[in-house]
């Protein structure tokens, strides 16, 4: 009997319901409607019982209230399997909801790798660099490269070359620019994303806590964010991730542990670092050399190369899935 109500009474029930849950839910509904009906006078005096004891003891009843937020997580991961559905797709509603929990600061382009033009230079050699800029829109400094006067954009300097008819170097570029717009590095994607359309702008210079230059974030990083990787014709290839033929893959420093998570559905940790090469410096307490591995949250990593105190590229091994283990 106990070996009959295991098999008929639990495991086939589950096991049914989990293969057709829409098929299982329409059938038992009804039937749990008249049980819920039913027994609803006997949970709400126990729960008016249980309520009753914790003001006696000086508690505060709470109503849970539902998350809107948790359900459509949840309605995503639940349908994320479903026959039509594309991986990509989720992975853009996912991305949607987790605006309000990413900073700018995780996204952005940081300063190093910013285009950026001296504003002191010749007239005529700012021209030939905005020319050959794959980016609309340059920041201008002046002194030094942390203090930004303003932010040239290619359309207003051809505009003003269509018109100058005198000496190129006569053409004052820094009254062409734009004021610069410096925004907190903690400021998350969905306030940002809602900044840049109240001020109808599509660029931004993101400053620390000391209003110390850090990087740049536009309207298309927040957009990436969402979609994926957005390239046009113009776009400079960078190196990103390579597969080996070892399971492993070769990353760029720079790749954002988000990138990795969503793109493999992997888990990294994110909270403490934005890059895989700020998690390995994270984890190891230290800066590390070539040719050093170590191992986190079950992930491989080995170091490849380095330029000054920066990983500019390492091998990463994913932890070996069960069902590759028994291959």
């Amino acid at each position: 009997m106990t070996l009959l109500v295991l098999i008929f009474a639990e495991v086939l029930p589950k096991t049914y319901a989990l293969r057709a849950p829409d098929r299982m839910a329409l059938a038992v509904a009804p039937v749990m409607r008249v049980v819920v009906i039913a027994l609803w006078p006997v949970s709400a005096a126990v729960q008016a019982m249980v309520n009753l004891v914790i003001r006696i003891f000086g508690g505060e009843v709470v109503r849970p209230q539902p998350s809107s937020e948790e359900e459509l997580r949840g309605a995503i991961h639940l349908h994320g399997d479903a026959e039509g559905a594309v991986k990509h797709e989720r992975d853009m509603l996912g991305s949607i909801l987790d605006l309000d929990e990413v900073d700018v600061g995780e996204v952005m382009v940081h300063r190093r790798n910013v285009a950026m033009i001296d504003a002191d230079e010749p007239t005529s050699l700012i021209v030939d660099q905005v020319a050959a800029s794959p980016y609309t829109r340059l920041p201008l400094w002046r002194g030094e490269p942390e203090r930004v006067i303003g932010v040239l954009h290619a359309k207003d300097v051809l505009r003003a070359l269509r018109g100058h008819r005198d000496d190129l170097d006569d053409l004052d570029i820094v009254a062409l620019a734009s004021e610069p717009w410096f925004i907190p590095e903690t400021t998350t994607l969905l306030r940002q994303l809602q900044a840049f359309r109240r001020r109808r702008a599509h660029f931004a210079l993101v400053v620390d806590e000391y209003g110390a230059l850090m990087g740049v974030v536009t309207l298309e990083d927040i957009l990436e964010e969402i979609v994926g990787d957005i390239a046009d014709e113009h776009d400079v290839a960078v190196p990103g991730v390579r597969a080996n033929d070892d399971r492993g893959y070769t990353v760029a420093g720079t790749v954002t542990i988000r990138d990795l998570n969503r793109q493999f559905e992997w888990s990294l940790p994110d909270e403490e670092a934005a890059t895989i090469a700020g998690l390995v410096i994270h984890e190891a307490k230290r800066i590390p050399d070539v040719g050093q591995r170590f191992v986190f949250h079950g992930f491989g990593f080995e170091i490849l190369a380095r330029q000054r105190n920066q990983i500019t590229l390492l091998r990463l091994t994913p932890p070996i899935e069960d069902d590759e283990a028994d291959t």
